[in-house]
């Protein structure tokens, strides 16, 4: 039986994924065995203070809301609707935790296609653009919140906004010096038809006449990134764990962060979150037992049970939400 790439590299981050998590909760549950662990994950999950996570949902929606919002200010030639700005957004989060190796980010030029008339290259372009920004925002953010517990690691996050930032400066004319090459491949794999997909996606990299809309994106993202790193200080909370700085858990979160967004994970994410999870933390001093019946691991399993619903949830809502855009573009 053929599977096509995609499948194969999915099947394959899923297995790899299995078996990170097969290892953690192994080398975490010691003699009592991966079922007690699977068990106080669960116990805890359910056992969450209600009001804390009422208070983390509603930072992780205006987190969307906001991205929202910066899609908004990203768009190239066009004005987005908020209202499928953030239709769009939260069913790219909810895909995001669902789907393997990054396909959300295909699905979300997708929408944005169908929905908004986007030029699959404008799409492109805007992820791309997001991303650094994202670098960028995580970088002022977590590098502040490091030097104000003077970290040993504070020195991460600003090579972290200076990758975004150049990113963001030398895209154009980097996709620009590639352009031949590029251009005879694509004539080559579409069989000599004409595509405009990567004229667009160079236009719409480029920052001149955008720098406004590109500053206020940038200042977005910050925010963004305080409202959802936020999050994680109140689910951690709401799960009983406190005594941690809130330094170590933005930075530790923030780099779990950014491993969810490389194409490396599997459905659901499973193993590969828990491990950048685990990794993290250790990095900032932080690791196996946090309290005499809590461990790092147990932790990382439990945050992103409840991360991932709260995306799903945010998700399935919107997609009525998108449904009735569509129909009022198609009216108007």
């Amino acid at each position: 039986m053929k599977y096509s790439k995609k499948a194969t590299g999915a099947i394959f981050g899923t297995l790899i994924g299995l078996a990170l998590a097969w290892i953690l909760l192994r080398s975490s549950a010691g003699e009592e065995g991966i079922a007690s662990a699977l068990e106080n994950i669960l116990r805890r999950t359910a056992g969450a203070d209600r009001l804390l996570l009422v208070g983390a949902f509603a930072l992780f929606l205006a987190s969307q809301a906001l991205r929202a919002v910066r899609w908004m200010l990203l768009g190239f030639r066009r004005r987005y609707r908020f209202s499928l700005s953030m239709a769009v957004t939260s069913i790219h989060v909810g895909l995001g935790h669902l789907l393997p190796f990054r396909l959300a980010d295909v699905a979300f030029v997708g929408l944005f296609r169908h929905f908004g008339e986007v030029p699959v290259g404008h799409g492109t372009a805007s992820v791309v653009m997001a991303k650094l920004l994202d670098l960028m925002a995580m970088g002022a953010v977590i590098g502040s919140a490091a030097a104000a517990g003077v970290g040993d690691l504070a020195f991460v996050a600003p090579v972290i906004a200076l990758a975004g930032f150049a990113g963001i400066i030398f895209l154009s004319p980097i996709l620009r010096a590639l352009g031949v090459p590029v251009r005879w491949i694509l004539e080559r794999f579409f069989h000599g038809r004409k595509t405009h997909w990567f004229d667009d996606l160079v236009s719409a990299s480029s920052v001149r006449g955008r720098k406004f809309n590109l500053t206020m994106a940038f200042l977005v993202s910050i925010l963004v990134w305080v409202a959802k790193l936020s999050m994680f200080l109140l689910m951690l909370e709401a799960l009983g764990v406190t005594g941690v700085p809130g330094w170590k858990i933005f930075l530790a979160s923030g780099i779990t962060n950014i491993i969810m967004a490389l194409p490396i994970n599997g459905i659901l994410s499973i193993g590969t979150t828990e491990a950048g999870w685990t990794a993290a933390f250790a990095m900032v001093g932080v690791g196996g037992s946090i309290s005499s019946n809590f461990d790092i691991v147990e932790l990382g399993f439990s945050v992103h049970i409840l991360w991932m619903i709260m995306a799903v949830v945010l998700m399935l809502l919107a997609i009525p939400l998108l449904i009735r855009d569509g129909r009022r573009r198609r009216i108007e």
